[in-house]
């Protein structure tokens, strides 16, 4: 199958979806924005091809709207080239653009986080284009159940939604391998960084309830710029106040590679921003054999199932979380139990080979649908 993946911010979070989907004997060609003078096609994997489309400056863009009608142009002769089999659009400026180059083309609508969950801009006129596309595309793609509802919610035929967790790989996050060195405190790793939205605050005022254990918080800024960042100092004043200074650790930003090495050296991962679809945090911290602590919401709620491989948190004081934190940590039987079973359910739902598996499966469906039509 001809698969044409459609990522005009960023390619970056789908290359291992396509190189799992190109060793499964597709070919692949994901069609991204020219960042960079001369960039003009890659080779990721065998059958694997990035195809750099100029729309807007050669150079990074805080905002690609006012491109999306270039890119979509660029994508129309591309398509008039070589004619996919199925179209696969990766978050909703990316679904603008292909909705108006592949009319004639199977489209799959993959989001991202959804509207409801943002921050930031116009909410309803994001609802809207939601909307848009789901009823547009032949098959929308969310990440967990929770968004399935949003979706139907919005009006999109829930016969048209398909929940594709994320995946991992699990050779590089795995039982086995280095960790970082550990002493002989109890470790709670965070991995989001200091800022308010992370949870970070609620567990340094748990930490004075939980003796013997210690916080480290990895994201934010390079660790070289932590004493300038506003939220690390606020973290390390909130430390002082409740006397666990000498128990919380920031590493700011920790490269990709070290990641695994991080969370194997964990004793419990902590996952509490307020959603996240995919869960990615836990997912990987699962496949490393950690047990996770996460809120029950989004990718985090399909994930983690309570007490069994973590624990699901609802809202509560840093009192509440930390009776739990001890409980778990004064039954090291059961915590190494979560552990296990946590990186026996990774393996079995969340391989790459699986997830790869399950979308390919998705885009037959709707290409026989189309044939049928």
């Amino acid at each position: 199958m001809k698969i044409s993946m459609i990522a005009i911010d960023s390619a970056e979070h789908i290359t291992e979806l396509a190189c799992e989907l190109g060793r499964q004997g597709h070919e692949v060609t994901i069609h991204t924005r020219r960042e960079a003078p001369g960039k003009r096609r890659s080779t990721l994997a065998n059958g694997v091809h990035i195809d750099y489309l100029a729309a807007g400056p050669e150079a990074p863009v805080d905002n690609v709207i006012p491109h999306v009608g270039e890119f979509a142009d660029r994508l129309t002769a591309r398509f008039a080239e070589q004619r996919p089999d199925v179209v696969h659009a990766h978050g909703w400026a990316s679904g603008l653009a292909a909705a108006s180059s592949a009319e004639n083309f199977p489209l799959v609508q993959s989001y991202g986080k959804l509207s409801a969950h943002s921050r930031a801009g116009d909410r309803a006129t994001l609802a809207r284009l939601e909307r848009a596309l789901g009823r547009t595309a032949q098959a929308s793609i969310v990440g967990c159940l929770q968004d399935k509802d949003e979706l139907v919610r919005l009006g999109v035929p829930r016969s048209r939604i398909r929940v594709v967790p994320q995946g991992v790989d699990t050779g590089e996050f795995s039982e086995r391998g280095p960790a970082y060195p550990t002493g002989r405190r109890k470790r709670l790793v965070m991995v989001h960084g200091p800022a308010p939205e992370t949870g970070a605050g609620a567990v340094v005022q748990a930490l004075s309830r939980i003796p013997g254990a210690e916080l480290v918080v990895a994201g934010g800024p390079p660790q070289e710029d932590l004493e300038f960042d506003a939220d690390a100092n606020r973290l390390r004043m909130l430390a002082k106040e409740h006397g666990v200074d000498d128990r919380l650790i920031l590493l700011g930003q920790v490269p990709r590679k070290q990641m695994p090495k991080l969370l194997r050296s964990a004793d419990l991962v902590l996952a509490l921003p307020e959603y996240d679809p995919y869960g990615t945090v836990a997912l990987e911290a699962m496949s490393c054999g950690v047990p996770v602590a996460a809120v029950a919401s989004g990718g985090y709620a399909d994930l983690v199932i309570d007490n069994v491989t973590g624990i699901l948190l609802r809202p509560c004081g840093s009192g509440q979380l930390a009776a739990r934190l001890r409980t778990l940590f004064a039954d090291p039987v059961h915590l190494e139990a979560l552990g296990i079973a946590a990186a026996d359910r990774t393996r079995s739902r969340n391989s790459w080979s699986r997830i790869a598996a399950e979308t390919a499966a998705l885009y037959e469906s709707v290409t026989d649908q189309l044939v049928a039509a």
